[in-house]
This record gives C-alpha cells, sequence and structure tokens, in this order.
C-alpha cells in the first residue's frame, strides 16, 4: 500500500474512530464520529497483505490525535485509508 499520509498532516477521520475499542466498549462510551478533525502523529508502513499488494508493500497504520468538543484523543493504529488530508492553500493561492 502507498503511504499516503505523514506526520503533521491535518486530516478528517472518514469513518467513526474509538481512542481505545476495548476501553470505550467496556464503559459505553460513544466513538468519534466522522467528521472530526486531527494530527497524523506517526505513520508505520508494515508487511502486513503485501503479498496481495502489486507493489509489495503492506499496510500502513496512521496515530492520530483527534480533536473533540469534549477534548484531545489519540486513535491508535488505524488503517491510513480511515483519514483524509486536509487540503490546504499555500501562501499566495487564496
Amino acid at each position: 500500500m502507498e503511504v499516503k499520509l505523514k506526520k503533521g498532516d491535518i486530516v478528517t477521520n472518514i469513518v467513526s474512530v474509538r481512542s481505545n475499542p476495548v476501553v470505550n466498549d467496556s464503559r459505553g462510551w460513544q466513538p468519534i464520529e466522522a467528521g472530526h478533525v486531527g494530527v497524523v502523529l506517526e505513520v508505520r508502513q508494515t508487511e502486513l497483505n503485501a503479498r496481495y499488494n502489486k507493489t509489495g508493500k503492506g499496510d500502513v497504520y496512521v496515530d492520530v490525535m483527534m480533536s473533540t468538543a469534549d477534548g484531545s484523543w489519540r486513535a491508535g493504529n488505524y488503517l491510513q485509508g480511515f483519514f483524509n488530508r486536509v487540503p490546504h492553500a499555500t501562501i499566495g493561492e487564496a
């Protein structure tokens, strides 16, 4: 899989994410719904599923610090496809 995100990218989640699925489920906490903004903290290229990809590269996982009305939440070890980079204008291109 191609690495599309990098550390420091501003992203939005396109599906619901959880800071820690096991803890959230046991305490009844709701997931972070799609559309929230976050910052990519880490990007990891893995060998997982590499044999199914023409490029021979595996899945890419990211850690993202999500911002919500209740505060910041770390969404860890999610496939990069759960997030879209927020487009931004370059100085002079407004």
